[in-house]
């Protein structure tokens, strides 16, 4: 299967042209978003690219960020920090320079997370979850309509409330 360097991803000129894009905050336990990606990127044969916006929310983290750093070299990620104080106007334009088709992140914080602003932005985009223990949910539009109204804090508990 043909390999893309890092210079082709970063310049779009991948053998995949569409990449799985990991969204992650400088926690050391987003290294399971990151190996939830190459699962992704692997089905769907696209490239992984890993991008973390620093901004106030999260307490500055340098060791947790460079483990995140090898997680993602160790798993073929191309590991990109940006700065804002409004991490929504740096992740938007990352999706459509690398034409994500698939996006993973944690779990929504928060009913007003930025999550939900980019799932209804963008629904030509496959976006997943990934839970405290690394289980993959793909969001649909029923389920993104569910974490806005409640925030849970778990896709287990969101389904099981689905159904109940």
């Amino acid at each position: 299967m043909p390999k893309s360097t890092t210079n082709d991803i970063i310049n779009t000129n991948s053998v995949f042209p569409e990449k799985t894009i990991v969204l992650v905050t400088n926690q050391f336990n987003c290294e399971r978003i990151i190996r939830a990606g190459r699962r992704i990127a692997d089905i769907s044969k696209t490239d992984l690219l890993v991008l973390n916006v620093q901004d106030s929310h999260y307490a500055p983290n340098p060791q947790a960020l460079q483990h995140l750093f090898n997680v993602s070299k160790e798993n073929g990620a191309i590991m990109q920090v940006s700065y804002s104080k409004n991490p929504e106007k740096a992740i938007i334009p990352f999706i459509k320079k690398y034409k994500a088709q698939n996006v993973l992140t944690g779990m929504p914080s928060s009913k007003s997370s930025v999550l939900q602003k980019l799932w209804n932005k963008f629904m030509h985009i496959r976006f997943f979850v990934v839970d405290p223990d690394g289980i993959i949910q793909e969001v649909s539009s029923h389920q993104a309509e569910f974490f806005e109204s409640t925030a849970a804090s778990t896709v287990g508990q969101a389904l099981n409330q689905q159904k109940g």
